[in-house]
């Protein structure tokens, strides 16, 4: 997502609360002078069981994120 975006930053914690940065390129390619990278935490609370499928709720949030149109892509990441 571009770094200069606030409003879709806002609206990317306003649906998933739990999401965190990191300036990082990570696996999507994110060029770290122009775009922030977002991480969404695949912990125990947002599946069904350890290393089970994601709950209802995180797969909801995750679509309303995927429907923004400054996410340029979403990626597995080591843990998945």
């Amino acid at each position: 997502m571009p770094k200069d975006a606030p409003a879709a930053h806002a609206e990317v914690k306003r649906l998933a609360p739990s999401v965190s940065t990191m300036a990082s390129r990570g696996r999507v390619g994110c060029d770290t002078a122009t775009e922030t990278l977002f991480l969404y935490p695949t912990n125990e609370a947002a599946c069904t069981s350890r290393h089970g499928s994601l709950t209802d709720t995180a797969w909801n949030e995750l679509c309303r994120l995927a429907a923004l149109p400054e996410i340029r892509r979403i990626v597995p990441t080591w843990y998945e």
